[in-house]
């Protein structure tokens, strides 16, 4: 008795979140990713970011570039799970990852090296980490282009083709992340450990839970 009772408790719970994503519109997704970026000006202003805040900066953006794309890859997997639809919502994700990503290469570019070319190509022999998020960069700026209704209709079968380019630009930007730093850093690996988990869920078939 008391089991049936929880699980119908649980399926309730789960319709209100139901309910209300519905309710959700892909504007509330890009406002809401903004968060991180006032949260990261406040601490500029009040002179919260130490004693190297372009450093700060530089790595803050990275990082929650990477962590929304992580999230980006969790949606497809829980929308299964839960019978949850955030599939919707990938798109918004998507590039707001890659705003992240253009603010997190341009503070590297224009504040950190200060378009100072001859040292630009001395960091991308020198410093393979550099090499390895400049190549995940590179591959996610064709899915940002094509991350519309009218791409999609001209790609056709070849648009979900291109968007698996997605699985290694994430392992590029991880493998990014475990190397910035001189040690690893658990952070970075922990970060990594989720990517490979979600990526290899691809090869798994995800069924909707029963008592959800």
């Amino acid at each position: 008795m008391y089991k049936a009772t929880k699980t119908v408790n649980i399926r309730s719970l789960f319709d209100l979140v139901r309910a209300s994503v519905r309710r959700l519109r892909s504007w509330h997704i890009y406002v809401s990713l903004l968060v991180p970026l006032l949260f990261l000006a406040y601490d500029l202003l009040s002179g919260q970011l130490g004693v190297d805040p372009m450093r700060s900066i530089e790595k803050s953006l990275g990082v929650t570039a990477i962590y929304i794309l992580i999230l980006t890859l969790c949606i497809t997997p829980f929308s299964l799970l839960t019978g949850i639809n955030f599939i919707r919502f990938r798109r918004a994700f998507g590039l707001m990852s890659f705003f992240y990503i253009v603010l997190h290469f341009s503070t590297w570019l224009l504040l950190d090296m200060q378009l100072r070319w001859v040292e630009i190509v001395e960091s991308l022999t020198r410093k393979p980490f550099i090499v390895f998020g400049m190549m995940g960069f590179l591959l996610l700026i064709p899915l940002a282009a094509t991350s519309n209704n009218y791409s999609m209709k001209r790609l056709g079968k070849y648009w979900p083709k291109l968007h698996k380019l997605i699985y290694a630009a994430i392992i590029l930007g991880g493998i990014h992340y475990l190397m910035m730093e001189k040690t690893l850093q658990n952070d970075a690996i922990i970060t990594f450990i989720i990517i490979i988990v979600l990526i290899s869920l691809r090869f798994f078939k995800i069924r909707k839970i029963n008592w959800l």
